[in-house]
């Protein structure tokens, strides 16, 4: 499982200093480019190849706000795998290490020079193929 922290920011929050619920969405997304950086195939590769990954379907469980201040820990896990989708489980951990949103996340492949649906290139399917379920 890949672990990313960082720290909530002030324009997260309401007037009250409850997160957003949108921003769970976008700390999903960050915790995935940061995996994908880790694991050597950043999106800046990605661009260069002509490859993006639109986000297919999405579910989320919210459980407790984040509040402003709090450090925010998003939790990545490659749970399968085809040629051309690739489905994530998430979570997002608030500083007392409880789960303050779950969910899944799953990811199609497109070309986008040719603009048209592709299957995932053999470096990259190779890299996913080894990190199932880690």
């Amino acid at each position: 499982m890949f672990v990313y922290k960082f720290p909530t920011r002030y324009y997260e929050a309401d007037p009250m200093g409850v997160i957003h619920h949108s921003e769970y969405i976008r700390y999903f997304e960050l915790g995935r480019d940061r995996w994908m950086e880790s694991l050597g195939y950043g999106l800046d590769k990605c661009q260069a190849q002509g490859l993006v990954f639109p986000v297919v379907k999405l579910e989320c469980r919210y459980l407790k706000s984040l509040r402003f201040g709090e450090t925010v820990t998003v939790t990545v896990q490659l749970r399968e795998f085809g040629g051309a989708k690739a489905v994530f489980e998430q979570q997002v951990l608030g500083d007392d290490g409880s789960v303050r949103a779950e969910g899944t996340v799953a990811v199609g492949f497109i070309d986008s020079n040719a603009g048209r649906i592709c299957r995932c290139p053999a470096e990259l399917a190779e890299i996913f193929k080894q990190q199932i379920n880690n």
